[in-house]
Formats: structure tokens, C-alpha cells, sequence
């Protein structure tokens, strides 16, 4: 189980949510999901607050905040994503290093 500790993570607020979902597939590392016709963060620790979601979200509804979260976690992200196919793969490696998440980028590569 991963430690809870203040961290960076996307914030969505629900009531400028209008479910549209096209924040969905900018996350490739699947901390969001459509739920009752709103986008909703269903895993602190697919979430690595570097906020890919956030300029495809028309409404401005997604803002970056700190708070109490698990810890991300890079090696559940990877199976995740590994499953979901090799367009996927590239698109989380070049947002990491969009981002300058070298961390990351070294322990998904690994």
C-alpha cells in the first residue's frame, strides 16, 4: 500500500464539470474516469499532478492543488498503461518528458 503524504494532484471541480470526457484520454495513466456525467479522480496514485488533463478540459475545471494522497506510483502506471497499447506507452513517456519528470521517466523505463 503506498503512503498517504501531501502531494500535487489534479482537482476536479463538479460543478463546472459538464461530463464532456475529453480529459479522459489525456490521461494515459487512467487516474480519471466518467462517472454519473462527471469526471472524477478514482486514483490518487495513477496521479502524477503534472495536470496532461488540464487544457483539454473546456470548462476550466481542473486546477492542480496539494493535498493528502497517496503516494503516485510509477510501476502501477506502467501496468496499466501497458495494457492499453503501444500509442498509449509513447503518449505518457512524452508527456513525462514534456514535463521534465525525469524521475518518473527513468523508473517507467525501467
Amino acid at each position: 500500500m503506498n503512503s498517504i503524504s501531501p502531494k500535487k494532484i489534479n482537482k476536479i471541480d463538479e460543478e463546472k464539470c459538464d461530463g464532456c470526457g475529453l480529459c479522459i484520454p489525456s490521461c494515459p495513466e487512467g487516474a480519471l474516469q466518467l462517472i454519473d456525467g462527471k469526471a472524477r479522480l478514482v486514483r490518487d496514485f495513477y496521479c502524477d499532478g503534472l495536470g496532461a488533463c488540464i487544457a483539454h478540459c473546456p470548462q476550466d475545471a481542473i486546477t492542480v492543488i496539494e493535498r493528502e494522497a497517496e503516494a503516485y506510483d510509477e510501476r502501477k502506471v506502467m501496468e496499466n498503461i501497458l495494457e492499453q497499447g503501444d500509442d498509449v506507452l509513447k503518449q505518457h513517456l512524452h508527456h513525462l518528458r514534456e514535463h521534465g519528470a525525469d524521475d518518473y521517466l527513468q523508473e517507467a523505463l525501467l
